[in-house]
């Protein structure tokens, strides 16, 4: 397995922020080709299932805020 690397749903590049709900795992490759690209933008690109991301990201968010408590 390859170590991952930190990387933006939205890139800080165009506005995003280094926040938990905008941070994700990423490998190497995977982080570079993506660069500075909104990443459901470059889920279709790569021809990836962006719905499946979108619903794991939304459960990530909500038991990470369920556990903030």
């Amino acid at each position: 397995m390859q170590p991952c690397n930190k990387d933006c749903v939205m890139p800080v590049s165009r506005g995003g922020r280094y926040t938990l709900g905008n941070v994700v795992p990423a490998c190497a490759s995977c982080n570079a080709s993506k660069h500075n690209t909104e990443v459901t933008g470059w889920l279709r690109r790569k021809k990836l299932d962006e719905r499946a991301f979108l619903e794991r990201h939304a459960l990530i968010l909500r038991e990470l805020g369920a556990h903030q408590d």
